[in-house]
């Protein structure tokens, strides 16, 4: 904590305090084995009004990309850090450490707002370019002519170091093909799951406790959109979390644990949307929930999923009739898949 310390005040990142404001902050891990200094800012953010200002749907940001051939990713370094606190705002996020009283002269991350006021700042700088889009500090920029990418690369830079926002070059990628985004691979009109992320989640072991089984589905979960029926897969896993019922690993619970990693392992892959041309929507229920998918053809007329969508039936809809719970699974999915078929032609 203490190396962690002298880095913030020899950067004026931190200052000594004298504020009636404190908050306590301890060292977390990370995976690459370092520990990174986090304050903690609940009682803070307990009374701090929020910011409103949304932040983009992840979903969103990767869908933009389509069918780009060149794809740039920009990562800002520590980006928070480059955000300067008013002496106000400096005080109130004061914090203790066993050594010192400092404060903040930076967003740190932690802040209530701080996520919104990042967007808020990225947005007004980058507004306006077109094929580029920013969640926080993660920026992509894509296009189909390589002249357009090197121009709209060249805009947004100018407008980074117009604004004093700094690069992180080790983690950006410039004009491939394919980049690691927001957790997905993208580019060239598809959608995959992160290597790694698929790996770690194949060698994941049986859950012991409830916390271990939620960072297991936790895990699984953002990469539903992937997985055919994953709600009914995962229903028995979900169920489990209950603090009204017994943890009890049964035979039962395993099988679908091993289902639900299968569902991973098949390495699928998704069409990103091409919103000039019509979607397919395919629907089913069973007893245990609802699951669709939204296809669209591709230029040979073949079929290809752009996103699955799946719900769990509470215990009322399970007690439906069949063409009740098939009408129920018609309405959901029109609500998820929404954002793709409200302006858009759809066959049902």
């Amino acid at each position: 904590m203490r190396d962690e310390v002298k880095y913030l005040l020899e950067n004026d990142l931190a200052m000594p305090s004298s504020s009636p404001w404190s908050s306590p902050c301890i060292l977390v891990p990370k995976p690459d084995g370092t520990s990174r200094l986090c304050t903690d800012y609940r009682k803070v953010n307990s009374v701090t009004m929020p910011d409103s200002f949304p932040l983009p749907r992840l979903d969103d940001c990767i869908d933009t990309v389509g069918a780009a051939t060149y794809v740039t990713k920009l990562d800002l370094l520590k980006g928070y850090w480059q955000v300067p606190l008013t002496s106000r705002a400096s005080e109130i996020y004061a914090f203790v450490t066993p050594d010192n009283f400092l404060q903040y002269s930076v967003m740190a991350f932690g802040m209530r707002n701080a996520p919104a006021t990042f967007q808020r700042l990225v947005n007004s700088v980058l507004a306006d370019v077109p094929n580029c889009s920013a969640y926080l500090d993660d920026l992509v920029i894509y296009s189909s002519e390589w002249s357009d990418h090197v121009n709209t690369l060249r805009e947004v830079c100018e407008r980074l170091a117009a604004a004093s926002l700094t690069l992180n070059l080790a983690k950006c990628e410039f004009g491939k093909a394919t980049v690691t985004y927001l957790g997905k691979k993208i580019g060239h009109g598809q959608v995959r799951p992160v290597d790694a992320q698929v790996l770690a989640i194949t060698a994941f072991p049986a859950p012991t406790t409830r916390r271990e089984l939620r960072r297991f589905l936790g895990m699984v979960g953002y990469y539903r959109s992937f997985c055919k029926k994953f709600s009914a897969v995962a229903a028995p896993l979900t169920d489990l979390l209950s603090p009204a019922r017994s943890f009890v690993w049964s035979p039962d619970c395993q099988k679908d644990f091993d289902t639900a990693k299968a569902l991973l392992c098949t390495t699928p892959v998704l069409a990103a949307p091409d919103f000039e041309r019509p979607f397919k929507l395919e629907v089913d229920a069973s007893t245990r929930g609802a699951g669709a998918v939204l296809l669209q053809q591709d230029k040979s007329g073949v079929d290809h999923p752009v996103c699955y969508f799946s719900r769990k039936f509470n215990k009322c809809q399970a007690n439906y009739a069949t063409i009740e719970q098939e009408t129920l699974a018609l309405l959901l999915a029109l609500q998820y898949f929404e954002v793709y078929i409200g302006s858009s032609d759809c066959i049902y």
